[in-house]
This record gives structure tokens, sequence and C-alpha cells, in this order.
């Protein structure tokens, strides 16, 4: 019975982490739903992007995210947050200056800047678009969208650039669960079993843990095997604390080259302060 609740313990801490740790990437990123294409519009002389307003929206929140001002969009679009409603499109002014390069953004870059679309009208010629509209980067648009002749369709959709954006953090609404760690016994004993001793060492880092202050340390590694008692130490100050791996680190958010993830409150006890640390772990397999 012990080891069954035990087993639902660890259970419910993989699955909070990992909604935590998804959620986590997904607040501190910008979001614009892949179906919410950003176009880019001028007139006279003034760039706009043009915003698909969704419910969660705010005025406050769209100026945060283009990196503008709350007068600038409700000037442009005379409106208020009580008058804007979901699904309509509203005008964010933009400097077409902070439109970078239509060429591929890098890996890193990709989170931070999102792409923006010209949609072609009726009346537009190559001449407007790349000697009035986008005279910058006409040689570059033309590559990118694969333009070859001096005919182009109404409606077409022209990668134009890439326009810097920023983080929108979404207030958390987790249940924090907060089993009886005083009635949990989970053994830290190694499995007699298991009879070779590893030594390994590498960096480590922390994680927000969905949990308070543990009786032991709870770890994830992907290079050490899961259920695995370990004893990791922190060799400058040679403070020691004992843990086990329960699961694996999610993939995408760390380096690779992590060791092993520690709450903050763990690697506290080690004496670390940085987000990221060097250790030395042992363990029985």
């Amino acid at each position: 019975m012990s080891k069954l609740k035990n087993n639902l313990l660890l259970l419910i801490f993989i699955s909070i982490f990992i909604l935590t740790e998804a959620k986590s990437q997904l607040s501190s990123f910008p979001i614009r739903p892949s179906k919410d294409t950003v176009f880019i519009g001028y007139i006279k002389g003034r760039y706009y992007l043009y915003n698909l307003v969704n419910k969660e929206d705010n005025l406050s929140n769209i100026a945060s995210y283009y990196g503008t001002t709350l007068a600038a969009i409700r000037e442009i679009n005379n409106i208020t947050d009580s008058q804007m409603k979901a699904n309509k499109t509203i005008k964010i002014p933009i400097p077409y200056s902070s439109v970078k390069s239509p060429i591929q953004r890098s890996s890193f870059e990709k989170y931070s800047y999102i792409p923006v679309f010209y949609k072609v009208k009726k009346g537009d010629t190559l001449y407007r678009l790349f000697k009035i509209y986008f005279p910058r980067d006409s040689s570059e648009i033309k590559k990118i969208n694969s333009i070859k002749s001096n005919i182009i369709k109404m409606d077409s959709k022209l990668l134009i650039g890439y326009f810097p954006v920023q983080p929108i953090k979404i207030p958390s609404t987790d249940i924090v669960v907060k089993p009886n760690w005083n009635k949990d016994t989970l053994s830290l004993t190694p499995d007699k079993s298991k009879n070779v001793l590893v030594t390994v060492s590498g960096a480590a880092q922390t994680f927000d843990s969905p949990f308070e202050k543990t009786e032991y340390a709870y770890v994830l590694s992907n290079k050490i095997p899961e259920h695995s008692v370990v004893e990791i130490t922190n060799p400058m100050s040679n403070k020691k604390i004992k843990g086990k791996v329960i699961g694996k680190i999610p993939p995408g958010k760390y380096p690779l080259d992590i060791l092993l993830l520690l709450t903050k409150n763990d690697a506290s006890d080690l004496g670390y302060l940085d987000l990221k640390f060097f250790v030395s772990v042992k363990y029985y397999k």
C-alpha cells in the first residue's frame, strides 16, 4: 500500500511538472495562433501590423507584445479596452525599420520574432510594392517569395520580414498539491541487487517545483537511470543531499549538457544560488 502511494505521488509530481513546464514555455514566449497570420499594411507613408484580437487579449498586452504604447493603439483605432471585441482586427502602428530581413531567423531568434506578410491588393504592382512600400528589402523579398516575373496575383501572401515582439506573462492558475510528506517514507536505501557504485559529474540546473520543500530531493535526468537513488555533492563546499531520479528532463527548454535538474530549494541546500552549477553525483547500478 505504501509503495502504491509513493508511486501515485511520483506520478502526480511528474504530471504537474510537465504541465507547469509546458505552460511556462508557452507563457514566456509570444503566442499567436497559427491561423492568426500577421499582415503588414502601408497607408499614406505609415506602416501598420494588423492584429486579430483573441478573446483573452487586452490593449495593454497587445501594446506590450508589439513594443508600442496604449495611446498609439487607441488613437489609430479609436477604441478603448471595453470597445475591443474578439475576432476584430485592429491596426498596430510600427516603424518599418523594426522589420528585419525576410531571411529565416535563427532557432534562437524565432522565439522573439514573428513573420509578417503582405496580402497583395487590387491595383498593386511590382513597382508599387518594391519602389514605394518595401524598397529596402526588395531583392530579398523577391527571392524568398520566388517572384521571377512581372506578374503578381491578387491576394498572394508575401513574406515581408520578421518583427520583434515581447514575451507576455500569463498569470499562473496552477493548483498546488500538498501531499503529507511526514507520512511518506519512501526509502532512499539503494537496491541491494545494484552493487556497482557510479560517480558522475556535470552541469545541473534548477526548475520550479509545484511542491514546497520535500523530505528528499526529486531529481530529473536523462543520463542517470530512472528510480536511481542519488547522493548529490557540491564539490566546492562538500555539502551533500540525497534524492531519487523520478523522470526525464522535458525536451526543448534545457541545454543538452545538463546532467540533472533540481528544485531551487534543493539547490539552495547544496549552497548554490546560480541558475546553473556543477555537481558530483553517486549512485548504484
